[in-house]
């Protein structure tokens, strides 16, 4: 399970840096206070990547909050839609990439939340005390 923080480490600081990629490319798509709003997001994952090096368990917790938000956010725009069939590519592969990110964020925080639980004997109700 060594290998599995290092995983989600990596995502939650890609999703991080190709962040920097779509404020780029949303920059003269979107009206300024909307535009303040995703940055506001992007600096909250840059939080969390810092946060992977310190606390990894509440970055972990945070990155899949944000995740779940950022989906939830993006998914129901109809404009997002429009993007694919239009035909624009740079747009359509960031909406691929960055939603296959937070898809595996959400995917790998909850497997290592729950492994987790189940190496500690204490989490589960009913585990017999060492007393």
């Amino acid at each position: 399970m060594v290998s599995l923080p290092r995983a989600i480490q990596g995502v939650i600081i890609f999703t991080t840096v190709f962040g920097v990629v779509f404020l780029w490319e949303v920059y003269p798509l979107l009206p300024a206070f909307v535009f303040d709003f995703v940055a506001i997001g992007w600096v909250c994952f840059v939080v969390d990547s810092f946060l992977t090096f310190f606390r990894p368990r509440a970055s972990y917790a945070l990155g899949l909050v944000l995740a779940v938000l950022a989906m939830a956010v993006s998914l129901p725009q109809p404009e997002h839609y429009a993007l694919i069939e239009g035909g624009d590519v740079a747009a359509a592969a960031t909406l691929f990439i960055g939603t296959g990110a937070e898809v595996l964020i959400i995917i790998l925080v909850a497997y290592y939340f729950i492994a987790s639980r189940k190496e500690d004997p204490w989490a589960w109700p009913g585990a017999e005390s060492p007393a």
